[in-house]
Order: structure tokens, then C-alpha cells, then sequence
């Protein structure tokens, strides 16, 4: 029994081609309510509309699960491998489908490392009504093992649905590489400009679009893959082909959603910094994405009502504590310094110096992709503002006179900040 956890496009797709195939496989639904008719209604690429039963399990369903087919988005994966744990085992396999890389590292909390694979899609479905799917475009599907495997003999199963196009490859990481790449690119700046995947190609946008995919050919070749020389080719094709698409990073930011640029962009750039490669143009579309999206600034902004007035000035409305009044400004302790709005953690203890200055002073962030930011010619000032990238509130500005190797002081208002001890 092949079970397919997560009844979006791609899972009621793979449901629906399977079953057609006569594969015997079940949808693991969360909610039994939300899917109670038995009919699942599905749009073929020729327009032809049919309904047919799809067998479904619940979550709370206690049968141990074989093989899985892991379509949920990469920001509910880890929900999602805990709500079916009670029912894997020893011998249970994971084929995940999640965009980005990195996701063994969760997955592998709940299964052995050798039973989990990966899936690369390119097919094109979306649901129109929670049972009711639109197949929008035909493509393929490339299974594969991180390390060099064999296809392993439930693949058979997935290949008798020629409608699918399922392909084995024996080391998938080039294949993910590629697509993540891919997605980098395309996706945030989709959601940046608000616009379809063919209006990349317009002149205002083209500039960004090259220089963003330079840096990533040059990366790709400090990794040694194959595609690298053929990289800008490869991305274009993508955009002219899903010319008239909306990306999903463009949806999630639209219906406000989770987007997976974590998962992504978040990937990339902390691979990038791994291997010491220089890429500012990639960071800087990270800090872009961050301004206009900060992912958690709903729950920042309903904590922030109940701030005394100063808190809610200096974080909310871009104000300043008073010099030399913060708690943190002859702060000396070890530990870690979290955004006061939505925890995130933004400096420690080893980047903080005595700046004179009146206010907390780092050196550096605890992690480049804590911070975002935006110029601010606020007082007949130039200065750059610097704000929480998960959250957006406001921190203080960042100057280019700091006393240590980095040149930077990072000023901080003592406000924005909660004070985490290292434990001893």
C-alpha cells in the first residue's frame, strides 16, 4: 500500500494517477469533515472532468504505514512526520516532495537515513475546491537517494503509472541542486514583483534576473556540477515554459501564507557561506523578500499591544530609547539576545562590545539572516536601519565604524532585545 500524506495538488494527483493505474493507495487526510464526500473530482489535461473514490485514512488511524509519499510544503513537514509517527516502523519509507533542501535532517528524526528518498516534480496541478483538482501541465517526476542507490522495489509500483512519468535516478543531489537553483530565483522575485514567471523577462526585472543567476552559475561551478555552464539557458526555458504560472512563493505571499523561502533562499545562502562564497546579490534578495514579507509579523505586532509605550514606540514606530538608559548597554553576561517581538535570535554575547555610543553594540549578527535592511533618511540622516527579518520590528541602524575585524557596529536599542543566559 503506497500512502500519500497531504491531500494538496501534487497529493490528490499522485492519488489520482496511482488509482487510475490501479495502484493500490490511500490518502492520509487530517480532517475527516473537510473531505466527507467520497468523490474526488479531477480535470485532465484534455478538459475531461471525472469523479471518482479515493481511498483515504485518517491521521488517528493506528495500521503502520509502508511507504509514504510526503507532499506537504516544506514548512509543515515536521508537523507532519510527528502526526503520523505512531504509525511508522522499522521498515517505514519516506519520499518527500517538499521544495528546498535539508529536509533529511527532519525526516530522519522518524525513519533510518537509508529509508529516505526524495522526489524532484514538475508536474503542474492545482485544486480549484479542497476535492476538487485541475491537472494544469504534464511533466515528470525524478526519484532518487541522496547517496548512490538502486531503485528499490517499491519504485516498480510508481512506475506502472506511465501517466506519472516516474524516473530513477541513483544519486539525486545534481537533480535537487538544479531545481533549487531554479526555485532561488524565480520564485522570491515572483513574489517580490508581484507578478506571473514570464514577466521576469521584462527590462525593469532583467537586470536583477541576470545578476542573480551569474551568482548562482558561478556557485554551481564552485560545486562541480555538470549544469553550471548551461544554468542561465535552464532557468530561462523555465520561465518562457511556465510563462503564464504564478509561482507558489507568489501564492503563499498572496494568501498569506508560510512561504517556503526558509527552505529555499534560506538553504542557499547558508550553503553559500559554508564554502566562503561571496554573494551579494543573493543576500540582498533575501533582505528584500524579508522587508516586504516578514514572516512573522502578525504574532509580533498582537504581542506588541501589550508593550509599555517605549517598547512599543521604539519597535512598532521606528523610535529611539534615550542614550545610556537601556538594561543591555553595560550588559556583560553570556548568552544570547532574542528579537523582544517574536523570539528570534539576533546577537550573542561574542559580538557585543562597549561602542560608547550610548546603546548595545555588536559587531555582527548571530546569524546573516536574522537581520534585514532598509535605508533610512529619516532626521536629514543617511543611515541604515536595521530590522528583524522575521518579524520587521525595529531595532536600531548599523554603522561602518566598528573597532573589530568586521568594521560594522550593529546599534541596538535595549528595548528591542531579550536577554537569554547561557545555561550553566
Amino acid at each position: 500500500m503506497i500512502s500519500i500524506l497531504g491531500a494538496g495538488a501534487i497529493g490528490q494527483l499522485l492519488a489520482h494517477k496511482l488509482t487510475d493505474a490501479s495502484v493500490e493507495c490511500q490518502l492520509i487526510v487530517s480532517d475527516s469533515d473537510k473531505y466527507a464526500s467520497p468523490d474526488w473530482q479531477f480535470r485532465d489535461l484534455d478538459q475531461k472532468v471525472s469523479s471518482k473514490h479515493l481511498q483515504t485514512t485518517c491521521l488517528q488511524d493506528s495500521s503502520p504505514l509502508e511507504l509514504v509519499l510526503v507532499c506537504v510544503k516544506a514548512s509543515q513537514l515536521s508537523d507532519a512526520l510527528e502526526s503520523i509517527k505512531h504509525r511508522l516502523h522499522d521498515q517505514s519509507q519516506l519520499v518527500l516532495f517538499q521544495n528546498g533542501m535539508g529536509h533529511e535532517k527532519e525526516a530522519s528524526q522518524y525513519v533510518a537515513e537509508h529509508n529516505i528518498f526524495f522526489a524532484s516534480n514538475t508536474h503542474g496541478a492545482y485544486r480549484e475546491s479542497p476535492q476538487k483538482l485541475v491537472y494544469a501541465g504534464a511533466g515528470k517526476i525524478v526519484v532518487g537517494a541522496l547517496e548512490h542507490q538502486s531503485a528499490p522495489e517499491w519504485f516498480s509500483q510508481l512506475q506502472s503509472t506511465p501517466a506519472l512519468a516516474f524516473e530513477w535516478i541513483d544519486n539525486i543531489q545534481p537533480i535537487l541542486w538544479r531545481k533549487l537553483l531554479i526555485n532561488a530565483v524565480v520564485n522570491p522575485l515572483t513574489a517580490i514583483h508581484r507578478c506571473k514567471n514570464g514577466a521576469l523577462l521584462k527590462e525593469e526585472h532583467r537586470p536583477q534576473l541576470l545578476a542573480l543567476i551569474n551568482e548562482s552559475r558561478q556557485f554551481a561551478q564552485s560545486m562541480g556540477f555538470q549544469f553550471a555552464e548551461d544554468l542561465k539557458a535552464i532557468i530561462f526555458d523555465v520561465i518562457e515554459q511556465t510563462a503564464d504560472n504564478y509561482s507558489s512563493m507568489y501564492q503563499d505571499v498572496m494568501a498569506e501564507h508560510v512561504t517556503e523561502i526558509d527552505a529555499i533562499n534560506g538553504y542557499l545562502l547558508d550553503q553559500m557561506q559554508a564554502s566562503s562564497f561571496h554573494a551579494p546579490h543573493h543576500w540582498a534578495l533575501w533582505n528584500q523578500f524579508h522587508i516586504l514579507y516578514p514572516p512573522l509579523k502578525e504574532q509580533a505586532e498582537a504581542k506588541a499591544r501589550n508593550f509599555d509605550e517605549l517598547t512599543y514606540h521604539v519597535t512598532q514606530q521606528h523610535g529611539t530609547e534615550r542614550p545610556f538608559t537601556g538594561q543591555y548597554n553595560m550588559h556583560q553576561e553570556k548568552g544570547v539576545y532574542r528579537c523582544i517581538c517574536c523570539n528570534s535570535v539576533l546577537f550573542d554575547d561574542s559580538g557585543k562590545f562597549d561602542s560608547g555610543c550610548g546603546w548595545p553594540s555588536f559587531d555582527r549578527a548571530q546569524n546573516n539572516k536574522a537581520i534585514a535592511y532598509r535605508v533610512d533618511n529619516s532626521h536629514n540622516m543617511h543611515r541604515i536601519e536595521i530590522l528583524c527579518a522575521q518579524c520587521g520590528s525595529h531595532l536600531g541602524h548599523v554603522f561602518e565604524d566598528g573597532p573589530t575585524e568586521t568594521g560594522q557596529r550593529f546599534c541596538v536599542n535595549s528595548v528591542s532585545l531579550n536577554f537569554e543566559p547561557t545555561n550553566k
